[in-house]
């Protein structure tokens, strides 16, 4: 009998713990954020974006690949018709040129990406301190004492809008711009 207690006194101070910690989480304690959607859902970085895709660079080099894109396409479809009565220089000379547009293609397509990863970084750079701020005063605002990356994170009631603070990280950056 006296084993029956002390089973039972063992259990229950392993659960109580554990409980009480349960009880913290659901009341939110715990929340989970998106850094780079909160950051880049802002209405200044979207302006920030469009800007970039109006630029002249921008626009020059998106242009000059699309008309790579299309050169290689009709060279594609010139063999795919003619190959079979094309010599064989004609069609060496074909695969010659789609090998140096791929190449010219990829080099401006990572143009476009170094861009677009600078305005990122710019942005990333620009918001930081505006970010820790309004992450550090809703936290405290809604007592929340952990949050997490969303890709740290396995999964979360993505219905439970007190769990994701994600828009509302984004809303107060776009109040903060204003």
């Amino acid at each position: 009998m006296n084993l029956n207690k002390l089973v039972i006194a063992l259990i229950a101070s392993i659960l109580i713990p554990i409980s009480l910690q349960a009880e913290e989480i659901e009341s939110g304690s715990i929340a989970v954020i998106d850094v780079e959607v909160a950051i880049f859902g802002t209405e200044a970085s979207k302006q920030a974006f469009e800007e970039l895709a109006a630029s002249k660079e921008w626009k020059e080099v998106e242009e000059d690949l699309q008309l790579k894109i299309n050169e290689a396409t009709e060279i594609q479809e010139k063999l795919q018709k003619e190959g079979p009565t094309m010599s064989g220089d004609e069609k060496l000379d074909a695969q010659k040129r789609l090998n140096s547009l791929s190449q010219d293609a990829n080099f401006l397509n990572q143009k476009l990406t170094t861009m677009r990863n600078e305005l990122m970084q710019l942005i990333q750079n620009e918001q930081a301190p505006k970010f820790q701020k309004v992450v550090s005063e809703l936290m405290r605002a809604k007592g929340i004492k952990i949050l997490l990356h969303r890709q740290s994170v396995l999964g979360f009631d993505t219905g439970d809008p007190t769990l994701n603070m994600t828009p509302e990280i984004t809303e107060l950056l776009n109040q903060i711009e204003e």
